[in-house]
């Protein structure tokens, strides 16, 4: 399932390709895992609400959709719209049940952006911000063309009920870098939005970044808070997962590769005074433990962090947490995948109001009509520290994969208690759907 390039007007190789090649989730890997056990529970029910066309609908949704006040549902689609450079979507349910798509924005590949690889986020005025990893102003090269280094944009809802689209930052050419945010962006109470760049950097290994952007009167300052610049030792390459945040305004975030063991950090940036920003790694992945973290983490109330790993000790994938106490951070992993319960999992899990994890795997599974299109899977703590994964869905259970194939985006809970994704491919056209799934 990661055999084509989403975006050939920009001339950058798909994100999933990239991944799925540097991480050896190959054909084969499939293939390998088919005889390894997994434990099903009760299948939930899986409602697909609208199949990309791969027109000016869009196409190929990395990224799950966020849900506003009024239940409607905002995402991005990488490829698409009218320029086929991408797409804000939005999805209203009607009085009938119905739920009817139209496009916010379609990117042009131009001073706007390009290829919205994250969601977006919602302010309490109802202004959307997002971030793309191509276009903009900066004089970024890919194959011998101009792609432009990537953007932060807003969408702000007009009286005429159209969108108006303003760019907050588009990226310089640094030294030989390309890629803006491939993660969803993450806003304070204030208004400062933050994110990373897996490459966007002015330092010459272009390992990525954590950057601030603060409104400042009408106007918006960029910020980097912390630069991946040396040997990896402090970890390189953050994922496609957003940053955390808690009350104290403290971020927490992974990295797909670097540290001391090679396979990935987790840390904090934490405020301190005269405006700078601590940086910590809480924890190093080692080859033992598998690591390469793709997606970002959740926090529970207790301030441990859950994150996901696309290797594990299995080779397929694992859920992890991170404990805190007065020893310090200890990791445990919670889950480990096999094949059949799933290969994989590329974002961050979320609880739902039982304490339970829910999350899914872009490959994996055991469905009649699609033996590795990935599935959902859920995490029950059982009391004792310990926690039993079991598949509560598989992806490609229906002819043609038309619920959906490659669920990189991972899940949003809904306010009505349902859990809201998308899958990258997949429906009734290949383009990728979006989905309700109850448990």
């Amino acid at each position: 399932m990661c055999d084509r390039d989403p975006a050939p007007r920009t001339g950058s190789a798909g994100r999933v390709l990239l991944v799925c090649l540097s991480f050896g989730l190959g054909a084969a890997l499939a293939t390998d895992a088919a005889a390894a056990g997994a434990t099903n529970a009760k299948a939930g029910a899986l409602n697909v609400l609208y199949a990309f066309k791969g027109a000016e609908d869009g196409a190929y949704p990395e990224a799950a959709p966020f849900m506003d006040v009024n239940g409607d549902l905002y995402g991005t689609t990488y490829a698409g719209g009218a320029a086929k450079c991408g797409a804000v979507y939005r999805l209203r349910k009607s009085q009938g049940g119905a739920w009817a798509q139209s496009v916010v924005y379609s990117f042009t590949c131009g001073g706007d952006g390009a290829n919205p690889a994250g969601g977006v986020v919602m302010d309490a005025k109802g202004n959307l911000y997002g971030g793309t990893a191509f276009g903009g102003s900066g004089n970024c090269m890919s194959n011998g063309t101009l792609v432009g280094c990537g953007t932060v944009y807003a969408l702000s809802p007009a009286k005429d009920g159209k969108w108006r689209q303003s760019t907050l930052y588009s990226w310089p050419a640094p030294n030989r870098a390309f890629e803006g945010p491939m993660a969803s962006l993450t806003l304070d109470r204030k208004g400062t939005l933050y994110g990373t760049t897996a490459a966007n950097n002015p330092c010459a290994n272009d390992l990525g970044s954590v950057f601030a952007l603060k409104p400042v009167n009408d106007s918006w300052n960029e910020r980097d808070l912390h630069r991946f610049c040396g040997s990896g030792s402090d970890g390189s390459v953050p994922g496609s997962g957003a940053l955390a945040i808690d009350a104290s305004g403290n971020l927490y975030g992974t990295t797909m590769a670097g540290g001391s063991g090679g396979r990935g950090v987790v840390f904090q940036l934490s405020p301190s005074s005269g405006g700078k920003w601590q940086f910590t790694k809480i924890h190093e992945f080692t080859p033992d433990e598998g690591g390469n973290l793709q997606g970002g983490l959740t926090l529970d109330a207790a301030g441990n962090l859950y994150g996901s790993e696309m290797a594990g000790t299995s080779g397929y994938g694992a859920i992890f947490e991170l404990s805190h106490s007065t020893a310090g951070w200890q990791e445990q992993t919670l889950a480990a995948f096999g094949g059949s319960n799933g290969i994989g999992p590329w974002q961050t899990p979320v609880f739902d109001g039982h304490g339970n994890l829910f999350g899914t795997t872009q490959r994996g599974g055991a469905a009649p009509y699609c033996g590795s299109c990935g599935v959902i899977y859920k995490l029950a703590p059982n009391g004792d520290g310990t926690w039993s994964e079991t598949v509560v869905y598989n992806f490609g259970s229906r002819p043609n994969s038309a619920d959906g194939a490659t669920p990189i985006g991972g899940l949003t809970l809904g306010r009505d208690g349902n859990f809201y994704g998308t899958a990258y491919q997949g429906g009734d056209a290949s383009y990728g759907v979006v989905y309700q799934f109850t448990p």
